[in-house]
């Protein structure tokens, strides 16, 4: 049986600690991750609360989802994403801000040009004759 008393027993202050585990960050990893101050990780888990600005930073930071972080529950709402979603979403991530804006650009102008072409070429009913 583990001797050690944690600090504080909120379920917020659990899933922090086991992010902090599970990537190897310290209460001060955690501050910087969000930008906020150490003590701000310190009363996320004895209040039992955290901003969904900071939670997000986290989450993202983490690859955890928003929803588990913020209430212990996965959001059932959302389909499962298969494996080609889960590697693109892996590489986005790995990208820095500016890039990942670009990358999407890229995507949504891709994404018109298809449609434009299928409109075009390919749909019948918008295909003029």
């Amino acid at each position: 049986m583990d001797m050690r008393k944690k600090q504080y027993d909120t379920p917020l202050a659990e899933r922090l600690d086991t992010i902090s585990q599970q990537h190897h960050l310290s209460g001060s990893d955690l501050a910087r991750i969000a930008g906020v101050g150490r003590s701000s990780v310190n009363a996320w888990k004895k209040r039992g609360t955290i901003s969904k600005d900071s939670a997000a930073k986290i989450a993202e930071a983490t690859n955890v989802s928003l929803s588990w972080l913020l209430t212990g529950k996965e959001d059932t709402n959302r389909e499962a994403l298969d494996d080609d979603e889960k590697a693109l979403l892996d590489v986005y991530r790995n990208l820095p801000p500016v890039e990942r804006r670009n990358m999407l650009a890229a995507f949504q102008m891709r994404l018109q040009k298809l449609t434009e072409f299928y409109s075009e070429y390919v749909d019948p009913i918008t295909r003029q004759k």
